[in-house]
């Protein structure tokens, strides 16, 4: 049994999966529609949230001051 689980890390997960990622491209990372509504959009580094913060600032109220918002 660990025998075959380290055969599985080793040879399997370390270095046949990312051989064969390159080789299918975007296909790889292909998810049906019905699961991409349902699974959550995750954004861990914060992209969405800078982009928001970038969109407030050039939304800038009559006076000049920017637009200031409670996250």
């Amino acid at each position: 049994m660990a025998f075959g689980v380290l055969v599985d890390v080793l040879v399997v997960r370390m270095a046949i999966v990312p051989a064969v990622m390159p080789l299918l491209g975007h296909s790889a990372w292909w998810l049906p529609r019905w699961l991409a509504r349902v699974l959550p959009n995750v954004d861990v580094e914060g992209q969405s949230f800078h982009e928001f913060l970038n969109e407030s600032k050039d939304t800038a109220d009559d006076d000049g001051s920017s637009l200031v918002t409670q996250v």
